[in-house]
């Protein structure tokens, strides 16, 4: 399938939490965290994307330390940053993942390579995401699989499709160079990976870190995952969370951003 790139975008311009992708989180910044709950997952290299303020010497720095390679770029075209990545390695398939998402984790980079790698449906497919409330028909009658965290998935989009939506974006709508692959997910050919049914139901859940209360409800997370918090999967964090609805219930007020937002 050629090659497979990941990348982390990150930077320490955060509107609603400035600095948040070096927080302390389990004994190290949160981009540590999430760059060692990645570093097995089934790509042949990752990447740090950040920009080129000087105020992210400090993220490159830290992308070196933690043994990436780190692209540096536009501010808020955060779409060019990935094209550059994607010229440069020669990638045909990339993995976006995003610094503000520390409970990801290897397997769910892997659930859509391996789907990739597993349909000709999905290899013809501009955008893989993964997708909880699809109705699944089997010998064992119709399922539903499970809705996930705010915060919790990733994404795998082909390289030359990004191209497309660098020259088809308008200029009136730059928000989708922020967002990356949001014009893709509107207007291109999206496959849609379903969870595991096995998995737990969670979407009233907010995994991700945007403001202090995301921030202290990842902290109380991990500190109860403990010496695991690298490893730890997704239905072993439901477990261990649903026996202590206090940490969760800490964000669960917090409202998403707009995508207009950026």
């Amino acid at each position: 399938m050629g090659r497979t790139i990941g990348i982390i975008q990150a930077r320490m311009g955060s509107e609603r939490l400035p600095g948040k992708i070096l927080a302390p989180l389990g004994g190290r910044p949160i981009l540590g965290l999430l760059a060692d709950r990645l570093r097995t997952a089934r790509v042949d290299e990752w990447w740090l994307a950040t920009s080129e303020a000087p105020v992210d010497d400090v993220t490159e720095a830290w992308g070196f330390e933690l043994g990436l390679r780190v692209f540096r770029g536009h501010e808020r075209d955060v779409l060019s940053r990935y094209l550059a990545i994607a010229e440069e390695t020669e990638a045909d398939w990339l993995v976006r993942v995003t610094a503000d998402n520390p409970f990801l984790d290897a397997r769910c980079v892997d659930l859509l390579v391996d789907a990739r790698d597993g349909s000709e449906c999905a290899k013809q497919a501009d955008l893989l995401k993964l997708h909880g409330g699809l109705v699944l028909e089997d010998e064992g009658g119709a399922r539903t699989t499970p809705r996930l965290p705010v915060g919790y998935g990733v994404e795998l989009v082909r390289g030359d499709a990004l191209g497309v939506a660098d020259r088809e974006i308008p200029a009136s709508e730059p928000f989708h160079r922020v967002h990356v692959t949001s014009w893709l997910g509107a207007h291109a050919n999206l496959h849609a990976v379903p969870t595991p049914v096995d998995w737990p139901d969670r979407p009233e859940w907010r995994w991700t870190v945007d403001t202090y209360e995301d921030l202290a409800m990842a902290r109380s997370a991990f500190r109860l995952f403990g010496e695991d918090a690298t490893t730890i999967d997704y239905p072993a964090m439901v477990e261990r969370l649903d026996r202590h609805p206090e940490i969760t219930d800490m964000n669960r007020h917090v409202e998403q951003k707009k995508l207009e937002a950026g």
